[in-house]
């Protein structure tokens, strides 16, 4: 086994000389590119080599496999693993463990390989990690060169457990105050048997942060951000969620104010009820958005501006004034309904509308925030989702914008492990004295340092000076 590699490896050398002394230097680009490609064949054959030598080595091993109560049934049974390297073509042989009463392929079991799974974990991790941020189909194009299918990608996501980015330290942080914002994306849904119309699905997100950074004038920044959703989308679960995260993170008893951003949405009111500390405020966007739209439907009678005046002087009875006048001149019923909707928004959000004007604070970034995590990926395209396709990769892309790394062992949680002992024990045999490289020991130099290419690269480093100084 060991000279087939070594020999494997002199050959790949014999390719990148032949190919950078036959033109390839020119286009270095190029060049580049092909020896990557030689260099991820080679691999390939390399650990194919190994693996085979492995099978050989466990089937020799007869007293080691007695004594574990493996019996050989079938030789070279090859399975194809899709890997960073390619696709892999690997044979082993196949065994009944009497002692268990089954049957095994042992080899996988030493090497890793978890049951039934023709994808490598790593490339496990990069579809599902691309997944988060690009289509299906363009991560398995992108992480597989095409071999995989958006299908594939999908049912990987599935594979994965509910992941939540635990807190950077142990030690609880002393922060005075917090903001918390709340808002929804609303992503495309799929209709069963592709019926018309359309379908939504509301995914509330909330994100806790120390406050704004406002050291830049023009791109303020969130300190401390911390993402959540809910991957069946309830909202109760959600609040537990964060809830959790703030008494893992912080020393709430010192936290004076948790301020809630929100758009008066009943979910959001409802969040952090066990903390006598929160306050709530009205997300001002939101609030601007309501407050021109209504005071476009009455031009010439400076809605806003009277309204945001009795807003600022906490003047509630103020506020229902001008709105009484406002109905005493409304020409339609269409107007009518305009002023109710409006009062309803008001005074059902009295408070917070407030806090939101005289409280200095900072600005709300709800809006933002749910475009930057969810709605680049889940909304902003014409895509249709499933409810549970939806919900584990907002999950996982959460995770992953947290600062979360997915790695292959997520994907191994929960996966039987069995002859560990035996497999610890082979390995350490295998390896042993495995790969002599004596062999490359007095090997001819690669280029001639006469030849005429050789002759002018070192006349480009005589000249070196003249042409880069």
């Amino acid at each position: 086994m060991e000279t087939i590699i070594q020999e494997i490896t002199q050959e790949l050398g014999k390719k990148v000389t032949e190919k950078a002394y036959s033109g390839g230097i020119q286009d270095i680009d190029q060049l580049c590119s092909d020896i990557l490609q030689d260099c991820k064949l080679t691999a390939s054959a390399i650990v194919e080599t190994i693996f085979t030598g492995l099978n050989m080595q466990i089937r020799a091993d007869k007293a080691g496999r007695k004594e574990q109560g493996l019996i050989l049934k079938e030789k070279d049974r090859t399975r194809e693993l899709h890997t960073e390297l390619g696709i892999l073509k690997l044979p082993r042989d196949y065994y009944y463990d009497k002692i268990n009463d089954q049957y095994v392929f042992i080899l996988d079991h030493i090497t890793g390989i978890r049951p039934y799974e023709r994808i490598g974990d790593n490339l496990s991790v990069a579809l599902v990690t691309l997944a988060t941020d690009v289509s299906y189909a363009k991560s398995a194009a992108i992480a597989s060169g095409g071999t995989l299918s958006r299908q594939t990608v999908k049912n990987h996501i599935g594979k994965l457990p509910a992941m939540e980015k635990e807190p950077e330290s142990a030690e609880k942080k002393d922060i005075g105050e917090l903001h918390i914002y709340a808002d929804e994306d609303h992503a495309h849904m799929q209709k069963p048997n592709k019926e018309k119309g359309k379908s939504s699905k509301i995914v509330p997100l909330v994100t806790v942060t120390e406050g704004m950074d406002t050291e830049n004038e023009k791109r303020h920044k969130t300190i401390g951000t911390m993402h959540f959703v809910d991957e069946s989308f309830d909202t109760k679960n959600l609040w537990k969620s964060v809830e959790g995260y703030l008494d893992k993170t912080y020393d709430v008893t010192k936290v004076k104010k948790i301020f809630i951003h929100g758009d008066g949405g009943r979910w959001i009111k409802n969040g952090l009820e066990n903390f006598p500390q929160t306050v709530h405020v009205m997300d001002g966007y939101h609030l601007g958005k309501r407050v021109k739209g209504f005071s476009n439907k009455f031009p010439g009678k400076k809605v806003s501006t009277r309204i945001t005046k009795a807003i600022k002087d906490e003047d509630k009875a103020k506020a229902d004034e001008i709105l009484q006048g406002l109905y005493d001149i409304a020409e339609d019923e269409k107007q009518i309904k305009h002023i109710s909707e409006f009062g309803t928004y008001l005074f059902g959000n009295w408070n917070e509308i407030v806090n939101r004007k005289n409280l200095n604070i900072p600005g709300s970034c709800t809006e933002a925030q749910v475009s930057h995590v969810l709605s680049e990926r889940f909304s902003r395209d014409p895509l249709g989702w499933s409810e549970a396709g939806l919900g584990k990769l907002a999950k996982l892309r959460v995770y992953v914008k947290n600062g979360g790394k997915i790695t292959a062992e997520d994907f191994k949680k929960g996966q039987k492990q069995t002859y560990s002992e035996y497999a610890e024990q082979f390995i350490k045999e295998a390896i042993t004295g495995a790969v002599d490289w004596t062999v490359f020991e007095g090997e001819p130099p690669v280029f001639d340092g006469a030849s005429g290419t050789q002759i002018l690269i070192q006349g480009f480093g005589t000249v070196r000076n003249t042409l880069w100084s």
